[in-house]
Formats: C-alpha cells, structure tokens, sequence
C-alpha cells in the first residue's frame, strides 16, 4: 500500500513539474531554458519521470545512491523557490500566473515534502551537501560565460544577456556579483546541511 500511495503521489508530482515546465517554454520560448528556474524545473521533472519508471519495473527506488542524488535534486530545485521568493518576486509584475507558481513554489515545495516525509532516513553522507552546491555552482559559470562571452541574448530578462540582475557583471561589478554569488553559496550550503540534519531524523514513522 506505501508504495502504491507514493506511486501516486510522485505522479502527480511529474505531471505538476511537467506542465509548468511545458508553460514556461511553450508561452515565452525555448529561451527560457537560459534561466535556473526552468532548468530546475526540467531536472525535476525528468528525475521524478526516472523515480516513477523504476517504482514501476520493481527496482529498488529506496537505494542510497539514489537518494543522495535526489537529495542534490531537492536542493537544487529549492534554490529555485527562495530565491524567487525572496530577491524576484518583489520585483515580479506577473506573480499570478499558474507557470510562475508551479515553478516556484508548487513543485519545490512538493519534492521537499517528498523527500522529506516519504525517503528512507540515514541515507546521505556528511560530504553530500557540498557535492550538491555543484548544480548552483555550474549555473553560475554558465550564466556568467553567456553574459560576458557567447553573449546570447534573452528577451525576457532586463539584464540581458545576463538571466539575472545579480550575474550582471557588465552593470554592477565583480564585487557585487561575487558578494551576491557567495551569500548565495554559503546560504545554500548551510541549507543543504540542515536537510542533511533533517533527514538524520525519521519522519517515516508512523
């Protein structure tokens, strides 16, 4: 019955992150997958596709090595949500639209009560939470390489071809983007320690 129930709920889970990637990409254009949002979004969605197809074929989908990943998936999709939440909505002048709230707070929040309440405890390792700032990390290299050298242009964002104001190197300065970059990093990092703190804990039992 646990399974069929976490069947269940990791399907509807793809779909949510399926349809609000689809929006994003099928209202404004395959230019959106320049931004973190929807790249997170479309990680989930297709690890939450590779979660639902082996509970089908019956293979262990509770195996560590599986979840550490899906550990660095939650994070990674979380980032997502607090950071929108905090430094972009308040700028955001379509706050209301369905994409915007599946992608950042719908989904992230469903795959981290997921892994939260449904993964088996005790799984992670103490080093896994730097391993996890690797997605972030390598994000920012790419967005930083996009603005300064392939320079390819996104029509959506005010600080084009930058996909965030706080990447904008050209306008504000290493300074500021490395501060912002590191608060970002740290912040990450300790958050990814408290998940690992959290899942230390067995929210599993009945």
């Amino acid at each position: 019955m646990r399974k069929q129930l976490i069947l269940g709920s990791r399907l509807l889970l793809f779909v949510l992150s399926l349809t609000g990637t689809f929006l994003e990409i099928y209202k404004y254009g395959g230019h959106m997958l320049m931004y973190y949002t929807v790249l997170s979004n479309l990680f989930v969605t297709l690890f939450t596709f590779y979660l639902v197809l082996e509970m089908v074929i019956g293979k262990d989908w509770e195996r560590t090595s599986l979840l550490r990943v899906k550990g660095g998936v939650t994070m990674s999709i979380m980032i997502t949500c607090v950071i929108y939440h905090f430094m972009l909505a308040p700028l955001a002048d379509d706050f209301w639209r369905v994409e915007n709230l599946l992608c950042h707070y719908i989904v992230p929040l469903y795959f981290l009560a997921d892994t939260l309440l449904l993964d088996r405890p005790r799984q992670y390792r103490w080093f896994d939470p730097i391993i996890w700032t690797a997605l972030p990390l390598l994000y920012m290299v790419f967005g930083l390489f996009n603005g300064l050298v392939l320079k390819i242009p996104i029509p959506d964002a005010d600080d084009s071809p930058f996909a965030y104001f706080f990447l904008n190197v050209t306008k504000y300065g290493w300074a500021y983007v490395l501060t912002y970059a590191g608060t970002i990093f740290v912040a990450y990092l300790l958050a990814g320690f408290v998940l690992y703190g959290l899942k230390r804990l067995d929210f599993t039992k009945k």
